[in-house]
């Protein structure tokens, strides 16, 4: 403690006293949106160990004045990423609806737990259980007003801290759906081994990483292949799932609305076709393009959405509130409500403690006011109007980077996210020449990924402006170098409804000026190439959207 007993809890202080240092927090706040606590830059870079060394120290013995505090909170700040910023061009989850923040600020003071409605959160349960209503009805699921409720068996929906334990939910409600007894025997009582069709390379590791949490491990993912635009190929989980492994049963398959790398769209109607063929649960991973059914005129790219047994959406990612915020919906609210802690309160319409059909959970904060004011502030409309703002953005600032002529796009993307490497035009003209010997693909892929690397991190390092890395194949071959193998790519994720014209040209004056810089080394490595000398094979990074 400091050396005098100071006011250290809430409601230790004065209203007044109090308010100056929430005013003085939120400063610190709006400084960094605005800019001021980073220097103008999208961040301020330092390595790992630089940023060890900053803030290292032995556990405190004596503390600090909470003013003092805050300055320590303002250097936090300065070393920290600004994905609110509109040259932040790496992930869509910009964070920066007003509403959105300010229901942050106030569910923290809050401080609600919802697992439980009395003595929890009486207000906080409604408003999640009103949001979910919501929810289902964008995705086109059966759903009554609130005015109706008659219990949480009826419920159909919960909120997660994102994708990744969205899709566990999932797999955890589809395995239990089609084996009930799962839940006193565990999956060794089971007849049949349980696996899960979907595709690899366009595939998120959540799914991965639930099968071997959940006990199935990761054997009971059965891989089909990925069409050419980064989507699942229809008939090849049709074809899994025809022909599954000697003693399995698939028990779901996975349809992705918008990768984490292209954002690729499947055929989703197709796909529910072919479960409901072969009786499997259908669910849909739409955390990206999840945005997309609030607008009338974008929606239609999700056809068949509202077939799937289960949906996961990220609003933290394309619907501009901050983190945390995923849901998993589940079309048969039942499905859900076998989780219940208590089942013989599930059809109590007096009872409304959503911790009790929320597996993986029990206390859990206010996190759903943000998104329920995001919604209530702007109305579907709204959103939508954003939402279709920041597709036409991303649409020029992908003709932003083609009239750089410093980059080649690997794949198509459906909405807000597109991959390419770092291949100005004259290295282009080269890498045609020299890719017509099949021998030179390999050392070719290398020097790609070793200059998109470079690029990437010397933009990155400058603060000025920000893209992804990270791991993909060339399904459709665009650059001549083969399908089957990875190299490295960035990524372009435009999160922002509006970039104005000022900002485009710093971009692009950044995107030219450190292409130029790279240039020359990378052409003289594809002559050498073509002399006869190798080039150097560096490892692939497997960033964020390659996890």
């Amino acid at each position: 403690m400091l050396d005098e007993d100071p006011a250290v809890l809430l409601r230790d202080l004065p209203a007044s006293e109090l308010a100056r240092l929430a005013a003085r927090a939120v400063a610190i706040g709006t400084d960094f949106v605005a800019g001021g606590l980073r220097d103008g830059l999208v961040l301020n870079y330092a390595s790992e160990r630089e940023m060890i060394q900053r803030f290292a120290g032995p556990l405190p013995e004596r503390g600090r004045p909470i003013d003092g505090l805050l300055d320590e909170l303002a250097e936090v700040a300065h070393w920290s990423v600004a994905q609110s910023d509109p040259r932040y061009l790496a992930f869509p989850d910009s964070g920066s609806s007003v509403a959105a923040a300010l229901a942050s600020i106030v569910s923290t003071f809050l401080n609600q737990n919802l697992i439980t409605f009395d003595r929890g959160a009486p207000a906080a349960s409604v408003i999640e259980l009103q949001l979910i209503g919501w929810l289902r009805e964008l995705v086109g699921y059966p759903t009554r007003p609130l005015t109706e409720y008659d219990g949480l068996r009826g419920v159909g929906a919960m909120w997660t801290s994102g994708g990744n334990m969205s899709n566990h939910v999932a797999i955890a409600t589809a395995l239990a759906a089609r084996w009930p007894q799962v839940h006193r025997e565990g999956v060794r009582g089971l007849p049949e081994r349980p696996v899960i069709v979907l595709a690899r390379q366009v595939e998120h590791f959540s799914y991965r990483a639930a099968a071997q949490v959940l006990g199935l491990g990761s054997d009971a993912l059965v891989w089909s292949a990925a069409a050419p635009n980064h989507t699942s190929d229809v008939a090849a989980l049709a074809a899994a799932l025809a022909d599954p492994p000697d003693g399995a049963r698939p028990f779901m398959v996975v349809g992705v609305a918008g990768n984490c790398r292209t954002t690729g769209i499947d055929d989703l109607a197709a796909i529910a076709d072919v479960c409901a063929e072969h009786d499997v649960w259908f669910h849909v991973d739409a955390c990206h393009g999840g945005s997309l059914l609030f607008s009338e005129r974008l929606r239609g790219r999700l056809t068949g959405i509202e077939r799937a047994d289960s949906v996961s959406l990220d609003p933290h990612k394309g619907l501009f509130v901050t983190y945390p915020s995923s849901y998993l919906l589940v079309r048969d609210p039942a499905d859900l409500a076998r989780f219940a802690r208590y089942p013989e309160k599930l059809n109590d319409p007096d009872c409304l403690d959503l911790g009790l059909i929320t597996p993986f959970y029990g206390s859990r904060g206010f996190e759903s006011l943000r998104l329920w004011a995001l919604i209530t502030h702007l109305g579907r409309a709204g959103v939508a109007a954003l939402v279709e703002r920041r597709q036409h953005t991303f649409e020029e600032m992908s003709q932003l980077l083609r009239d750089t002529g410093m980059f080649r796009f690997v794949g198509d993307s459906d909405f807000y996210r597109c991959a390419f490497v770092f291949c100005p035009r004259p290295a282009g003209e080269l890498l045609e020449q020299l890719s017509a010997r099949r021998e030179t693909r390999p050392p070719l892929r290398a020097i790609v990924s070793k200059y998109t690397r470079a690029y990437a991190e010397e933009l990155y390092r400058s603060g000025a402006v920000v893209f992804d890395l990270f791991a993909l194949e060339d399904l459709a071959d665009r650059l001549g170098l083969g399908t089957t193998d990875k190299f490295d790519v960035m990524g372009m994720c435009v999160g922002h409804p509006d970039i104005d014209d000022a900002t485009r040209q710093q971009i692009t004056e950044h995107l030219v000026a450190t292409g130029e810089k790279l240039m020359p080394a990378m052409l003289a490595e594809l002559r050498l190439l073509g002399d006869g000398e190798a080039a150097d094979d560096s490892c692939l990074v497997l960033g964020p959207a390659g996890w």
